[in-house]
């Protein structure tokens, strides 16, 4: 029965077409949203209708991906080719459990063309690969808000970010209670916000950008000095601290639990503002009833944003390098796969920011809107910087550490310096050094 099974199998693929009886087979997992999974699949079907001597089977993974993957991992039955969290991809990397790309440069040259940003390197000069997608941070604001408090929208330019004073004046002006005062005004009534000018997460995707606006840092550049408690980096998380209990615009960790999702506070007018990465312009174009657009963060010292976003990978496992290879460049190729015009994903090869012509291929839809030239395409090209979850090496310990402690800065519990502070000897033990950049 079994190999009656397998015979069948064997002679009809996903779209009901023949299949190569002799093809490689290649098993690919992913996460994602349902768009995502849909935009896969079709991928995958086109790459396999293209590549007859290949048959990609595709796994998406809606649950915990990390646990199901180091489930695998422990039963030595990794798929080829598969998404991972950045700070996974690091370590496995430098455990030689991924495929150095960087050997197969001479035989696959497109390999050469990306970001340099994008480049995850796990010894000097042996890159494993790069980000599936470069996501970096943004504004998101409803404009209808804006209008109707006279306030400027955020400023697109990178160069033209609002000062951290000029942002707070905008975030109190769009923030009222239930009688239509706004913090500062005489009988605001802090308890009763009915309307917040700006809502942030209480994770790296936050405060980091901040942070790197600062001239703050987790680490000095060696990564093994804690400098988290240094001035520069205190006034980070003091700001954003104030923004919550001291001058009432943003919603607290709690609030925030109540709340739903970005796209829907906006619609809904619980925030004006929110901070979020690039790929919620998917979300954010499927969503009519909203008149929304980006701008890029406010800034401390120069401007800054940050990538925020996972990697795909090739196991060292595989049976089958250069046909993962040829999956490999297939998927990330804006050209082949809906999720870069959908607002999902940004390319990760260079002349889709450099190229006129280019640029339009993907960018030239309701998903993108005019500021996202700056926004986007500018702000990730020039402005991003790689998150510490790709550049310090041991982060899932020192993550797993970090956070609890942060959240007695974002619950009030603590002052920052005095949280910060007490982080030093937790931390400090458990650094090890960075990541080469190149």
């Amino acid at each position: 029965m079994t190999a009656m099974l397998t015979g069948l199998a064997a002679c009809s693929g996903n779209a009901g077409e023949p299949v190569n009886p002799n093809a490689v087979e290649l098993k690919f997992m992913y996460w994602g949203s349902n768009d995502e999974k849909q935009a896969m699949e079709k991928m995958i079907q086109s790459f396999n209708a293209s590549h007859p001597n290949i048959r990609v089977k595709g796994e998406h993974v809606p649950g915990d991906y990390t646990t199901k993957i180091n489930t695998l991992m422990a039963a030595n039955q990794l798929p080829d080719i598969a998404y991972l969290g950045d700070s996974l991809t690091m370590k496995w990397a430098s455990e030689g459990r991924l495929l150095d790309l960087s050997s197969y440069y001479d035989e696959y040259p497109e390999l050469k063309n990306k970001l340099k940003s994008s480049y995850l390197y796990s010894e000097p000069g042996k890159s494993i690969g790069n980000y599936t997608a470069l996501e970096v941070m943004q504004l998101f604001y409803n404009k209808e808000l804006f209008t109707e408090a006279g306030v400027p929208v955020p400023p697109a330019d990178p160069q033209k970010a609002w000062t951290w004073d000029e942002f707070l004046e905008i975030a109190k002006k769009l923030t009222k209670d239930q009688n239509g005062k706004h913090p500062g005004e005489s009988g605001f009534d802090p308890k009763n916000i009915v309307q917040y000018g700006f809502a942030f997460g209480n994770d790296r995707s936050s405060w980091g950008p901040l942070l790197a606006s600062n001239g703050g840092a987790l680490t000095d550049k060696t990564g093994k000095k804690y400098t988290l408690n240094r001035p520069e980096s205190v006034e980070v998380f003091q700001k954003l601290q104030d923004l919550v209990f001291k001058e009432h615009v943003a919603p607290d960790l709690i609030q925030q639990q109540d709340m739903p999702s970005n796209t829907i506070r906006l619609q809904t007018r619980k925030v004006a503002m929110v901070v979020d990465g690039t790929w919620s312009l998917l979300d954010f174009s499927n969503n009519k009833q909203l008149q929304w657009s980006i701008g890029v963060l406010p800034k401390l010292k120069e401007p800054k944003t940050m990538i925020v976003a996972g990697a795909t990978v090739i196991f060292q496992s595989t049976k089958h390098p250069k046909e993962a290879l040829e999956f490999y460049l297939y998927h990330n190729n804006p050209e082949k796969v809906d999720l870069f015009k959908s607002g999902l994903w940004m390319p990760i090869e260079e002349k889709y920011y450099t190229d006129e012509q280019a640029i339009q291929s993907w960018t030239n839809n309701a998903a993108h809107p005019p500021e996202f030239r700056q926004a986007g395409i500018e702000y990730a090209r020039d402005y991003a910087i790689k998150p510490s979850t790709s550049t310090l090496r041991n982060w899932p310990d020192i993550g797993s550490k970090l956070t609890p402690g942060l959240d007695l800065i974002w619950t009030n519990k603590k002052t920052p310096q005095q949280a910060l502070d007490e982080l030093e000897p937790i931390i400090q033990p458990l650094l090890q050094g960075v990541y080469p950049d190149e």
